[in-house]
């Protein structure tokens, strides 16, 4: 089956995104196009890769999900 969703994945714990690409990757359903590790560092990734959706932890140091 082919991807349906192209994701970021945004979270300052690199274990935390590579459990969460694990399971995404189980579903069989999403791609993740790209990774970074705090908000300021995924916008310009986002801007550049159009992502469909994007997976962002809350909690993360400079610029946090919500920002």
């Amino acid at each position: 089956m082919n991807p349906s969703l192209r994701a970021v994945l945004v979270d300052d714990e690199q274990l935390a995104r590579e459990e969460l690409h694990y399971m995404l990757n189980q579903l069989g359903t999403v791609e993740v196009i790209a990774q970074a590790g705090n908000g300021l560092e995924a916008i310009p990734i986002i801007e550049r890769v159009s992502p469909e959706v994007v997976f962002l932890d809350v909690q993360m140091p400079g610029l946090n999900g919500f920002g």
